[in-house]
This record gives C-alpha cells, structure tokens and sequence, in this order.
C-alpha cells in the first residue's frame, strides 16, 4: 500500500516537473514574448518544478528500496544532480531579458534527459 502512495507521488512529481512549465514556456514561445509578469508568475511554477523534483527523487528512493536496489535505477540517480543544476539556471533565467532564447538550450537539455529516463524506466536495462 505505501508502495503504491510513493508511486504515484514519484507519477505526480514526473507531471508536476515536466509538464508545468513545459506548456508555460510554450505558450510564451507561440506568442513570442516573456514580460516582467509572465516571467514572475512562470519563475513561481518552477518553484513547483523544483519541489517535483525533489519529491521524485525521494519517491524514488523508497520504491528503489523496496523492490531490492535494481541496477537500472542508477542512471536517474546520476541524474538528479545535473537536473538540480539544470532547475538552478531555470530558475536564473526567468531574472533574464533573453529568458526565450537562454531556455530553448536548456529546453533541448531537459528534453534529451526526460527521455533517456523514460526509456530507463520502461525497458530497465541491466547494466
């Protein structure tokens, strides 16, 4: 039971860090424009992001556990680091003018480890 608690935790964390800003940062590309108060609101849901995260990570850790320390379960750990460093210029770039161009590399950089992860997660690959 508890299991299945910090499986969807660790399932609300994976929407709640892809997927807030992901239509947010969309919606400011379609329209081509980032103001003072659309960065201010989008740097509140990458606050959200970041708890996500972190809530993923500790979701994770529990499930890892409990089905007896997988080796395929390395990988995303590897990861969390780089994606804290990642969250971190996230959240620097919404203070930026240039907030648009600075994210589309870091948009190619979460979109290169999201489905690294998912292919992880799904085919389990024994190292």
């Amino acid at each position: 039971m508890l299991y299945h608690i910090f499986l969807m935790i660790h399932i609300l964390g994976l929407i709640g860090w892809g997927g807030l800003t992901t239509g947010a940062y969309y919606m400011m590309v379609i329209e081509n424009e980032a103001t003072v108060k659309m960065l201010t609101a989008y740097r509140r849901l990458v606050i959200i992001e970041v708890i996500s995260l972190i809530a993923m990570a500790i979701s994770g850790l529990y499930m890892w556990i409990k089905i007896g320390m997988p080796n395929w379960v390395y990988p995303a750990f590897a990861l969390a680091p780089i994606l804290a460093v990642g969250e971190f210029y996230h959240y620097r770039f919404t203070f930026s003018d240039k907030f648009l161009e600075k994210m589309r590399y870091l948009s190619v950089f979460y979109t290169i480890i999201a489905l690294f992860l998912i292919y992880d997660m799904i085919f389990k690959p024994q190292l």
